[in-house]
């Protein structure tokens, strides 16, 4: 899928944690969390009580915060759960759900990118084994709007590509489509792990990781290649010393290499070094 265009946004867009209440840490963690809650509401007449998937708690818009008997949860949702992921998570917390997306706004008005994209995995299926095979569902509404789900919503993953101008009715998405990824349990908190552990942004991580996950599955998606996403660090120019410049390969490529090489980007690190031409399987 080539088009023109830019990347308007990627990163978190929803995570659902929990920490269990015999941690030591619990009752810092919810305390944390009610203040992200009232700091996303401003006044804090918005935020109800509420009862939710079992928990007693605090909600604002799509952000909820309870506790239950054996363990405490935090949901936040859009825009806020980039923030909240950066405020809350742990690596003692169970995550159950995250979705990480990359919102793309096309030069031109662009109508047909979910049924692209069901074709695409259609085509992809074409390839490999019927055990293998994914689904690919088309909903399109009389106005304009259009989403294709990739997978099948029961499952520990699956993507929805969709017009967000058209679902928001905001004029700041005009021409702006999302794909967007979501992960459950063991995959979300592998996922949540990643982020945290890599030094790249999140934004950087989060397109390259839609990109790879929608590309395993025969998807093409229309921004920039992950090498040109995802630049390795820089070497100080001050740093001439053998051992430092060795120290720092260790210290701040290897953490990145490590984050490409688990997604299969092999190429992509040969591109961004400026040796995929001089390396040979």
């Amino acid at each position: 899928m080539i088009a023109s265009g830019a990347i308007v946004d990627a990163g978190i867009d929803y995570i659902s944690m929990t920490m269990t209440n015999d941690n030591p840490l619990v009752e810092v963690w919810l305390q944390s969390a009610l203040a992200y809650l009232e700091e996303i509401a401003i006044d804090r007449q918005q935020i109800e009580m509420r009862k939710r998937l079992g928990y007693d708690g605090w909600s604002f818009g799509g952000s909820f915060v309870g506790r239950r008997e054996r363990d405490t949860i935090a949901v936040f949702s859009g825009e806020r759960a980039k923030l909240a992921y950066t405020k809350l998570y742990r690596s003692d917390c169970h995550v159950s759900r995250i979705d990480v997306q990359t919102s793309f706004r096309y030069s031109t008005t662009t109508s047909n990118v979910a049924e692209i994209v069901r074709n695409q995995v259609e085509r992809d299926n074409s390839k490999i084994s019927s055990s293998r095979q994914r689904n690919a569902t088309l909903i399109e509404d009389l106005r304009g709007g259009a989403t294709c789900y990739v997978g099948t919503r029961t499952s520990e993953q699956f993507a929805r590509i969709y017009n967000k101008g058209a679902e928001s009715g905001d004029e700041r998405y005009e021409r702006v489509w999302r794909f967007e990824v979501q992960l459950k349990n063991r995959l979300a908190s592998r996922l949540a792990e990643q982020f945290t552990s890599s030094p790249t942004a999140q934004d950087i991580l989060a397109a390259t990781f839609v990109k790879h996950w929608l590309r395993h599955r025969g998807v093409s998606t229309p921004w920039k290649a992950e090498a040109e996403l995802m630049p390795l660090p820089q070497v100080q120019k001050e740093t001439s010393d053998v051992d430092s410049k060795l120290q720092w390969l260790r210290d701040q490529v290897r953490p990145a290499l490590r984050v490409l090489l688990k997604y299969g980007l092999r190429d992509a690190i040969l591109e961004a070094l400026g040796l995929a031409n001089d390396v040979h399987d």
